[in-house]
């Protein structure tokens, strides 16, 4: 349970953002996890009334830092970045290549045979 207070006043701090570096970082582990993400759903949830009717407008600095760091959080992480395949393993070159060979094993073939 205090690991569910923890964790919420983390939300909360990062909220208004009072949170460092160091709490952000903390937070945004506890949000890849089941349990961090439950306490994050029940804090914006009873939150969202008073967030959405605030006539104080959040800073778009502020509320774009918010939603990058939010989705981030929220996307696997995948160690290995997207590398572009080289032409060798393209579908396209290992089809011609094995086209080419069908064509040499055919004509050699062709002339050993004939």
């Amino acid at each position: 349970m205090d690991k569910e207070i923890h964790i919420r006043n983390l939300v909360y701090k990062y909220i208004s953002n009072q949170c460092n570096g160091h709490e952000q970082d903390e937070l945004l582990r506890h949000l890849q996890t089941p349990a961090g993400k439950w306490v994050f759903d029940e804090v914006m949830t009873s939150e969202a009334g008073k967030i959405f009717t605030n006539k104080e407008e959040i800073e778009p600095a502020v509320s774009n830092r918010l939603l990058g760091r939010l989705h981030k959080s929220m996307l696997p992480e995948d160690d290995t970045l997207q590398q572009p395949v080289p032409f060798y393993r393209n579908r396209n070159f290992i089809l011609g290549a094995a086209g080419v060979v069908v064509l040499l094993i055919a004509f050699l073939l062709y002339r050993f045979l004939a």
